[in-house]
């Protein structure tokens, strides 16, 4: 495609004229039964328009290229009417003049139709004028992003405005189309998310920009993620998914793509020195984060996280090398309840080695039927509930998914507690994976042997849980039932050292026990009591 040298960003309204009249004696006549359409264009100077939060470098380059038809996608409902995704219809543009040729293709019975797709283009077919899509980083520049909504009633003339932006292929994923769009070549998705680790060992969220090219020509040119603060005050940074093309002409294992992620300052979050990762990928590196119906596994990279600076632990599970095709399936045999039961379990304080007469507390777990995405991957809900004399003191949604080793994964939770007149105190403890740079570890191991060691969640600073299997094939008795083959795991807080619990997993039904010692001493135990059939 040519490259576009005027930096100027025009803004064309391209305007839908429809007419459209009833019947008369049963006699389809073209000129009043029919919505037809044609198009006008207005182009207006954006440079100066400031409700942009993108600098003016950011803005696609215009050309100053003679308009010469333009393509699009019409719908109604679910079926193409006019154009489809690989052959939109062309309309060519009245010579000298900034509107359409009337064609019997744009005939229109009366009826609801979206416009999904609409390109203006030069003469030797390079495409020239856009108009971005709802979402997309370039749809803050128009009034109106597609698709458009649009009702064509008889005897009515519609006029449809259209805005389109210069168009300008190094930023292409910005429209929210992908590269080749207007080309026969196939894409393929690709997807970074990076953290970010200071001088001090904390971990962040990374703000960054992505540049792509081909044998040195561009391809991507400062592509930055979304950033933000959620409702609860912590920092999050989006997953960037760009659209890159699937070229024949090079072999599978070929590196043709060349990127370059950028660290970005992250105003009110962190300052950091210029940092850059680089790589290439071949056409096999990206399919390989394909997981199917699951969807595209992210390339996590990580900015100043080694060498010693704010270097990970050993043990933290590799989420990127995880495989998601089933997630909510969950088939680990140490997990429970399944998801037509509700396990219940009491707490007991223990003194001296004497438990207390009466349960401190009641505890439900079940299964929601609804889920939560975390990081991509679609999680199963685990509702525990917490009661003190049927007052509940918490309530937690965990978020769990499974890979296909038959690891569970502990995703984050959502956790809401309150004193024992049932107010509401607050929602410490609540984390999410990917958010804040918080990574997710494992519930259970899917092949556990004795020895194993695995973080369950790391959140550096805040929580760095880990756990090591120290028994399997156990028979234990937990209010008067006999379990065999049980797991037995040692799970840590490394900010209380002197605190630790042994928990008792039964194959075929999941947590039967928890043990709590302070110093050595145990000081609390949590029994299975019941489970509920739904």
């Amino acid at each position: 495609m040519k490259k576009m040298n005027v930096y100027l960003l025009g803004l064309t309204i391209l305007t839908f004229v429809f007419s459209s009249c009833s019947k008369e004696e049963n006699k389809i006549d073209p000129e009043t039964d029919f919505a037809t359409l044609t198009f006008s264009a207005i182009v207006e100077d954006l440079t100066n328009k400031e409700t942009s939060k993108q600098s003016t470098a950011d803005i696609p380059i215009c050309t100053d290229d003679t308009p010469a038809y333009v393509e699009i996608i019409l719908m109604q409902e679910d079926s193409e009417i006019v154009g489809s995704a690989g052959d939109p219809f062309r309309i060519d543009l009245v010579a000298g003049q900034l509107f359409t040729q009337e064609v019997p293709e744009l005939q229109l019975t009366p009826g609801n139709y979206t416009l999904e797709y609409f390109a203006v283009y030069n003469s030797a077919g390079d495409p020239i004028w856009l108009a971005p899509t709802e979402g997309s980083i370039l749809s803050e520049f128009v009034d109106n992003a597609l698709p458009y909504n649009i009702s064509l009633g008889a005897g009515v003339k519609k006029y449809v405005d259209v805005s389109v932006l210069c168009y300008d292929d190094r930023n292409v994923n910005e429209y929210g189309y992908g590269f080749f769009d207007f080309e026969t070549t196939e894409t393929f998705e690709y997807c970074f998310f990076a953290n970010y680790c200071d001088e001090n060992g904390r971990h962040y969220p990374a703000r960054y920009s992505v540049d792509i090219t081909i044998d040195g020509e561009p391809v991507v040119t400062g592509v930055i993620n979304t950033t933000g603060t959620n409702e609860d005050g912590d920092w999050y940074a989006d997953p960037l998914c760009l659209h890159l093309p699937d070229l024949p002409e090079f072999d599978d294992d070929e590196e043709y793509l060349d990127y370059t992620v950028t660290l970005l300052d992250w105003e009110g979050v962190y300052d950091a020195e210029e940092m850059t990762i680089t790589g290439s990928l071949s056409r096999n590196d990206i399919m390989e984060n394909f997981n199917g119906d699951a969807g595209i596994d992210y390339e996590h990279l990580r900015f100043g996280c080694e060498d010693g600076n704010g270097e990970l632990p050993d043990g933290i599970p590799s989420f990127d090398a995880a495989a998601f095709s089933d997630p909510t399936n969950i088939t680990n045999p140490y997990y429970g309840p399944p998801s037509d039961a509700i396990y219940e379990y009491e707490v007991y304080e223990v003194e001296d080695g004497e438990w207390g007469d009466e349960p401190e507390e009641t505890v439900l777990i079940e299964r929601r039927t609804s889920t939560k995405e975390v990081m991509g991957i679609t999680t199963v809900i685990q509702h525990d509930v917490v009661f003190v004399d049927g007052v509940i003191i918490e309530d937690t949604d965990d978020w769990l998914a499974q890979d296909d080793d038959g690891n569970l994964w502990y995703m984050g939770e959502y956790s809401e507690s309150y004193d024992e007149l049932g107010n509401f105190l607050g929602t410490e403890g609540s984390w999410e994976a990917g958010v804040d740079g918080a990574l997710p570890g494992y519930w259970l191991p899917g092949n556990p042997v004795v020895g194993q060691f695995y973080y369950q969640e790391y959140y550096a600073g805040e929580a760095e849980d880990y756990a090591e299997v120290i028994a399997l094939g156990e028979t234990v008795e937990v209010n008067g039932i006999i379990y065999e083959n049980v797991m037995i795991t040692r799970d840590v807080n490394p900010f209380e050292p002197e605190v630790y619990e042994l928990k008792y997993y039964a194959h075929g039904t999941g947590l039967i026990m928890e043990e709590a010692y302070e110093e050595g001493e145990l000081v609390e135990v949590v029994i299975l009591i019941g489970i509920m059939m739904e």
